[in-house]
Order: structure tokens, then sequence, then C-alpha cells
């Protein structure tokens, strides 16, 4: 399920004429790594905010659209409940 930072990534990628490599290779990570943060698989790394506003010099709201789709996207647990009993 895409993030809401993941939807920014996106709407970002595509206004700039850019694919999922390419926003990978200027964040120095794999393509899979950036679409398992994207789909809320991985926690969005701190330091992407700063990195993606100025890579991509982000307007003031921009910035913090980004700064609130990457806090809301970190604000969800994950429960891995598969191999717990009724019991548990």
């Amino acid at each position: 399920m895409l993030t809401s930072f993941g939807k920014f990534c996106r709407k970002l990628r595509i206004d700039n004429g850019e694919l999922l490599k390419d926003m990978a290779k200027k964040l120095d990570v794999t393509s899979s790594y950036l679409s398992a943060v994207e789909n809320g698989k991985r926690n969005v790394p701190q330091s992407w905010v700063s990195e993606i506003s100025s890579k991509y010099a982000l307007d003031l709201e921009q910035r913090i659209e980004l700064k609130n789709a990457a806090e809301e996207s970190q604000i969800s647990n994950k429960l891995d409940l598969k191999d717990l009993n009724s019991r548990d």
C-alpha cells in the first residue's frame, strides 16, 4: 500500500520526468529499498526529508508537505502475529 510519503515521491518523480530508479540513484539506495519505503515496508530514513528537499529544490510549502507525509508514514506500527496462538 502506497504511503503518503510514497504518493509525494511518485508525484515528484512524475513532475520531474524521472523513474523510481532515478530517485533511488539520487538518494544512493537501490530501487527496491526506495520502493519498500514508499510502500510502508520500511521506515522513511530521517535524512531523506532534507535530502529530497535539497536535491529537488522544493519550496517551503513542498518541504512542509514532504515532512508531514514522512511523519504520517512513520506513525503506523506493524505487528507480526503469525506465530502467536490465541492465548498470546
